[in-house]
């Protein structure tokens, strides 16, 4: 059965979101704290009024994870090490904060968070593509990741829009906005990185029709300490209503089909992600409450002028 579209306010209620978490997490064999999630609820107040989205991926009990959405910009670090979930002067936090404040402050911060430690992952929103020696010059970056740069520019990953950090994993993510439509050679070049076999037959066929022709998503998970970048993947974001891409398994349809959703449609995203000894999964993320799809609904159409010579300039110093 399809997830239904409510048509009621989409209103975060915390009761409703314990409830239907525990229900959710119970029919995919996801492992969970009741006391965890409901403290994340009551430890950031007000960030979960805006737009909550559900997570969950295609491995066998893994965790279902949740996300918020923040327009304003709200110091969700300090909310974190407040509540004891990450150390303020680690790493990671303080990784976080540097790129919150790229472009003199204009960011806001999203969060995951997880059953079982609280807090996942603080994503920073730089709300217009940044270059990405902006986001490797930060201080906090080490060398072993700034050695990247010109791979990164050579394989056209010129211009980041999100950044986050994995605060229990001690790794980072960099998600770029790359020229579409996507070809077999940029996503050998791109499973590359992290040491993975190019996508398979089916896989690819599945990247190209769900992939945005103009541009779409790609990001690198980089451990921090090393500069090894772990794993890869592809982001086909607000994906058209209908069939899943063939290559999604039963446990993610699952999780669509069941996964409540109080907006108007339920907005669903897709990832492929590929990782170091070719290990691969892919990703889900659908809509709850706040109307996901009003933060990507532009993600498919006509790029801007801007955006335009953005995509030219990182096509120009594409070399596979």
């Amino acid at each position: 059965m399809a997830a239904a579209a409510v048509q009621t306010p989409s209103a975060f209620a915390p009761d409703r979101f314990i409830a239907d978490y525990k229900k959710t997490a119970e029919l995919l064999g996801a492992p969970y704290s009741e006391k965890v999630v409901a403290g994340t609820v009551n430890d950031f107040p007000g960030c979960f009024d805006e737009t909550v989205i559900w997570r969950a991926t295609s491995r066998p009990n893994d965790k279902l994870n949740y996300r918020f959405y923040l327009s304003k910009r709200t110091d969700t670090v300090a909310l974190a090490a407040e509540a004891g979930y990450v150390d303020a002067d680690a790493p990671m936090s303080r990784l976080a904060t540097a790129w919150s404040g790229l472009n003199g402050g204009d960011s806001v911060q999203w969060v995951d968070l997880d059953p079982a430690d609280g807090v996942a992952k603080t994503w920073c929103f730089l709300k217009a593509p940044r270059p990405i020696g902006d986001i490797l010059g930060v201080d906090e970056i080490p060398e072993s990741t700034r050695a990247h740069l010109p791979t990164f520019i050579k394989l056209g990953l010129s211009y980041a829009h999100f950044v986050a950090v994995d605060h229990q994993g001690g790794t980072f993510n960099i998600y770029w906005t790359v020229p579409g439509p996507i070809t077999e050679a940029q996503a050998a070049a791109y499973t590359a990185l992290a040491g993975a076999e190019p996508p398979t037959a089916e896989e690819f066929t599945d990247l190209r029709q769900y992939l945005p022709e103009q541009r779409f998503v790609f990001a690198a998970t980089i451990n921090y300490d090393t500069g090894n970048i772990k794993r890869v993947a592809f982001y086909a974001l607000n994906i058209p209503a209908g069939p899943l891409p063939p290559t999604t398994n039963e446990r993610l349809r699952t999780f669509f089909e069941q996964a409540p959703t109080y907006d108007t449609v339920q907005t669903r995203n897709i990832a492929w992600s590929y990782g170091n000894g070719n290990s691969k999964y892919m990703k889900g993320e659908a809509s709850y409450t706040g109307e996901l799809s009003n933060w990507v609904k532009n993600v498919r159409g006509p790029v801007g002028e801007k955006m335009a010579k953005l995509l030219e300039d990182a096509r120009a110093n594409m070399v596979f």
